[in-house]
């Protein structure tokens, strides 16, 4: 009689899921890749905060080299113009002193008197940086001053009262701040005469002005700007005449 073979046994099935080692190596793979999404987006937000801290920084930068340009550019002009070329005499507003990170200049406004320097209304002008102490700390500031109550500026006069602010001008000596030291640190005013003779008795003004700086709470970027200005008078320089002097 024919055998007949026993009936097979199923297999047991696997439970469900994950084991243990797929369970890590998931975990280790996301892991990699969330760090990888942090890193970026860290990164992002780095690159963004600094562009924003660089653009002001250059703009604030900007807005005081305008301030500056403007007024240089003006630098010796003389109403009665004419009348000192009629004459051959030598316009008292066309001497020009740089020294250093000042500029001293004059230029003739209305209200005075044509032709001539009136220091008491404020036709002699000066541009400098100085360093000073705004809320215990050390910082540059660009400084503007113009003659009054019968005082010239002077590259050396006394610097505006910090102690307060906005800082108040100095009563003697007329320097004001123009650069703001709660926002910015003025690191360097560069002034060169980039002018040029014509023969012997003409000097062409060209002023180069270069600012660097640092935003008062951020030493991470220093930056720098510049300009050239075309001063719109030039000097008239016969025998003896210096215009490279204190106006």
């Amino acid at each position: 009689m024919r055998q007949s073979n026993p009936p097979r046994r199923p297999h047991p099935r696997r439970p469900a899921g994950f084991s243990l080692v797929e369970l890590m190596t998931a975990l280790v793979a996301g892991m990699i890749v969330s760090a990888a999404v942090v890193t970026f987006t860290m990164a992002s937000f780095r690159s963004n905060s600094e562009y924003v801290v660089a653009t002001r920084l250059s703009q604030e930068l900007r807005n005081s080299l305008d301030l500056v340009t403007r007024d240089l550019r003006r630098a010796g002009y003389n109403e009665n113009a004419l009348g000192s070329i009629a004459s051959g005499n030598t316009s008292p507003f066309s001497k020009m002193l740089i020294s250093g990170e000042c500029i001293l200049f004059a230029y003739d406004r209305a209200n005075g008197t044509p032709g001539a320097i009136d220091v008491d209304n404020g036709e002699v002008r000066g541009i400098r940086r100085s360093s000073v102490t705004f809320n215990g700390n050390t910082v540059g500031v660009i400084e503007y001053a113009e003659s009054a109550s019968g005082t010239k500026p002077t590259c050396t006069g006394g610097t505006a009262t910090y102690t307060t602010f906005p800082p108040a001008c100095n009563s003697t000596s007329h320097w004001c701040a123009l650069s703001d030291p709660s926002l910015l640190n003025i690191t360097a005013l560069t002034l060169t005469n980039n002018g040029a003779n014509i023969g012997s008795n003409i000097e062409l003004r060209q002023i180069g002005v270069t600012i660097s700086g640092q935003l008062a709470n951020s030493t991470t970027f220093t930056r720098s700007v510049s300009s050239k200005v075309r001063v719109r008078s030039d000097c008239y320089t016969p025998s003896g005449y210096n215009c490279a002097t204190s106006p």
